[in-house]
């Protein structure tokens, strides 16, 4: 017999009447064999004290020990004079045993064919053995079987030892929801049973895969026949579809949208509980009116569908609006070199184009190249407008800093304090870098920082507060040979 201990927080339920539970465990043995009465319960006290007993089984046992017990479940009360109180729930497991034998089948090739077999190996004895269902066969090969259970019983053992096998008709089932709602039509996959191995499928829908997602509105009966082709054994499946009624919605888009423009969805009609809109590639809402745009041109998708409170929904109710393209403003603005001139190329098939330059109209052509004089070194701001009679407009806008002298921004102080507000110098020098020199000289003339880099900065590292001279040299872009010098005097500040 085997024993095992059972704490009670894990193989065993308390119930506390209003008192504190007892301090007690206790152990299980299994019956020797499965329809034996020798198993046997021991309440274990873990804390020493008078504890009485009442056994569910037998009201006249009070010791700790319930023994000459079968399978099945048991329940004792155990209290104390100190008041303590529990009441155990727990069950007499059946012994765990290793089979005796073995038995392997060979699966019916076809539905109606009784041409199975079953084959039973003895474990070293000696045993003695019989087949169940009959006695008087000594063979441990049994062909030419049909459907059923087949099974040997072993003695010899401790305990009698049974194994068994089935064997059944080679069959297909067909595995999926039989009522769905529109929005969620059902996968319906075959299931093949006692070794078929059918190579073709034939569905009453017409498809000849193993596996299918019936198509929104099935109802009745679908059907499967599968074939294993090389013996010629066929079997079939059925399984009967209800769809269920969903919610009902209606709903209205706009004919035509220019792209990227927003327009508005309207919801009808609905008795939903909730919504879920998709159009274009990407767009998702769950509002009765949403805000629709569309970032691909020409005819989109957009549908709508009604959900009840469990998740019921309609199959998407599909309309399509006709998204007009918008013929890109695309241009660019180039100075002149050294004027105030300025060189525009245009690239759109709009019907008509506007230029402005800030609040003046200066051009109205869509294609092609125009010169537009300033007169005057500044900053402009460049629109160009491109309209069409579908009123899918666009626009692109440029901003250009016209000027001819090297642009220098020469402090006359800075700050190398940390916080990145003034901390270097000079500031931004939008020069060319041929020829260019910066120096820096203390108040004796010596050399204190130099660089040919217009874009290197002075942090005035390791130099103390004072005023200091510098010299920078450049040369003018629109006119190389013209050397342009600057010098003065910069403050440190710490």
């Amino acid at each position: 017999m085997r024993s095992l201990l059972f704490v009670l927080l894990s193989g065993a339920t308390l119930f506390a009447r209003g008192q504190f539970p007892c301090d007690v465990s206790i152990t299980i043995t299994s019956p020797t064999c499965p329809n034996d009465a020798d198993g046997s319960i021991t309440v274990v006290a873990n804390t020493p004290s008078q504890y009485f007993y009442i056994w569910s089984h037998d009201g006249t046992l009070q010791d700790a020990t319930a023994t000459g017990l079968p399978v099945g479940p048991y329940t004792v009360q155990v209290f104390d004079t100190s008041g303590c109180f529990s009441e155990i729930d727990t069950v007499v497991m059946p012994p765990i045993l290793a089979p005796l034998g073995t038995i392997t089948a060979t699966n019916i090739s076809c539905a109606g064919m009784n041409d199975g077999s079953v084959t039973f190996t003895v474990d070293q004895g000696p045993y003695t053995w019989e087949w169940i269902d009959d006695p008087t066969i000594t063979a441990s090969t049994r062909t030419d079987l049909g459907p059923g259970p087949y099974g040997v019983l072993i003695i010899g053992g401790t305990c009698p030892s049974f194994v068994a096998t089935e064997l059944g008709d080679p069959a297909i089932t067909i595995d999926g929801q039989s009522s769905y709602c529109p929005a969620d039509p059902p996968d319906l996959t075959t299931e093949l049973w006692w070794g078929f191995q059918p190579d073709e499928y034939v569905w009453s829908t017409g498809d000849t895969t193993t596996s299918i997602t019936a198509a929104i509105g099935t109802v009745g009966l679908v059907d499967v026949m599968a074939t294993d082709t090389s013996i010629g054994c066929t079997a079939t499946a059925e399984l009967f579809l209800t769809m269920l009624d969903p919610p009902t919605v209606t709903f209205s888009a706009p004919d035509s949208l220019c792209l990227r423009s927003p327009g508005t969805a309207i919801m009808l009609s609905s008795n939903a509980d909730s919504l879920v809109w998709h159009w274009g590639s990407d767009g998702f809402s769950n509002e009765p009116y949403p805000t629709i745009t569309f970032d691909e041109p020409y005819w989109q998708p957009i549908t709508l569908q009604g959900f009840d409170l469990f998740g019921c929904g309609s199959a998407p109710i599909p309309d399509s609006v006709y998204v007009r393209p918008r013929f890109p403003a695309t241009f660019t603005a180039e100075q002149v070199p050294c004027t105030p001139g300025i060189v525009v190329e245009f690239s759109s098939d709009a019907d008509s184009c506007a230029v402005f330059v800030g609040d003046r109209l200066v051009l109205n052509q869509c294609s092609g190249f125009a010169n537009v004089d300033l007169e005057r070194y500044a900053e402009y701001d460049f629109t160009f407008y491109s309209t069409r009679p579908d009123h899918c407009d666009d626009t692109a806008s440029v901003h250009i800093d016209v000027r001819t002298a090297p642009t220098a921004f020469i402090p006359n102080s800075f700050t190398p304090n940390g916080d990145n507000i003034n901390d270097t110098w000079p500031g931004p020098l939008d020069i060319p870098d041929l020829d260019y020199q910066v120096q820096v000289f203390d108040r004796w003339g010596r050399s204190l920082w130099a660089s040919t880099d217009p874009d290197e900065k002075w942090d005035g590292d390791n130099l103390p507060v004072g005023v200091y001279v510098y010299v920078i040299n450049m040369r003018d872009s629109c006119n190389p040979t013209a050397e342009i010098k600057r010098q003065g005097f910069v403050t440190l500040v710490r």
